[in-house]
């Protein structure tokens, strides 16, 4: 059975390397070789950033709040992660930096920052069941997706996300790809 709770420190380091390694095996095809060099190069830094935001989560749950950061972990029979998710409160400064005055925001206060599932676990609603732990309700949400990563944008289609018109290139730490962002309005 497939465990979903949020992310301990314990947890950090394993769920950044499950992450990276997600990453760099939804884009290795379609990416550079920088790609996975920088990924693997931001290790330490999402570690610290990971154990700074489990701290904000704690303190925001010892005061009755909901926390602006969520970050799940799945772990399979064994204990390996197999899947990771995270939604935040608010717009990544990483959007306005990259679009400059061009940025406009997507309308939901809440952001699908990261969703990954590993290949042997895919097809058996792991995916929707992260999404939802992170989005309870259906909370209205936006996402940014690679546009050629369209198993991901399928997904996301039948699970209310729709692209808004908005998109760009991903910048040269994502080797530049084209990106686009999708939106999701109302709960269903």
């Amino acid at each position: 059975m497939t465990t979903i709770a949020p992310v301990s420190h314990d947890d950090v380091q394993d769920v950044v390397r499950a992450h990276i390694a997600l990453q760099h095996v939804a884009y290795a095809h379609i990416a550079d070789g920088g790609h996975s060099r920088a990924l693997w190069g931001s290790f330490e830094r999402r570690v610290a950033s990971l154990h700074d935001e489990v701290d904000a989560a704690a303190e925001a749950r010892t005061s009755d709040r909901e926390p602006d950061a969520i970050h799940l972990v799945a772990r399979g029979d064994r204990g390996a992660v197999v899947g990771v998710v995270a939604a935040f409160r608010g717009v990544g400064q990483w959007e306005r930096e990259l679009f400059g005055p061009a940025w406009r925001h997507a309308g939901p206060e809440w952001c699908l920052d990261t969703l990954y599932v590993m290949p042997g676990v895919r097809g058996a609603g792991l995916g929707l069941r992260l999404m939802d732990a992170a989005l309870p309700g259906r909370r209205p949400a936006y996402l940014w997706v690679i546009s050629d990563n369209v198993d991901a944008i399928r997904f996301y289609e039948r699970h209310g996300f729709h692209p808004d018109g908005f998109a760009g290139r991903s910048g040269p730490s994502w080797g530049d790809l084209d990106m686009l962002r999708m939106v999701r309005r109302e709960a269903a």
